[in-house]
């Protein structure tokens, strides 16, 4: 990405799939992203397993704009993003921009849709400038360990 402005447009742009066609189509859209879009970031997923993913994730977030992101593999079991600082959402707040309340859930939707096709799940606590991401391993039988 590497173009803050961005994130002007994709603020811009999840208002107005909300406002004109309703939050089920917003969320098929974000899903879409992950499940098509990102595709070949999945299966490299698929491929190389946590550290490919987490290396994937710092690489990501080597080019956002004044992210501070730690990207740590725990164990066998899952890869742990800890957001300090949310790169869109910083730059939306600097710029006095209205951000829309459920921007974080793009996360949710679009890493959660990528995690699914890698055979992970995908956990987000926190939002709005700073978040805890967690891409966990799925066992067999569906469950997370």
């Amino acid at each position: 990405m590497s173009a803050p402005d961005f994130y002007f447009a994709v603020n811009a742009m999840f208002r107005y799939l909300n406002d004109t066609y309703g939050k089920e189509v917003l969320e098929d859209y974000w899903r879409c992203l992950g499940r098509e879009y990102y595709a070949g970031r999945v299966e490299k997923w698929k491929q190389g397993g946590l550290e490919t993913i987490a290396e994937d994730w710092r690489e990501y977030f080597s080019h956002e704009p004044q992210s501070q992101v730690d990207v740590s593999v725990l164990g066998n079991e899952s890869v742990e993003l800890d957001i300090k600082v949310c790169p869109a959402i910083k730059h939306l707040r600097d710029h006095n921009r209205d951000i829309v309340p459920y921007f974080c859930e793009h996360c949710d939707n679009v890493c959660g849709a990528m995690a699914e096709e890698a055979g992970l799940s995908f956990r987000r606590e926190g939002g709005m400038g700073s978040c805890h991401q967690s891409f966990t391993r799925v066992s067999v039988k569906g469950s997370v360990p």
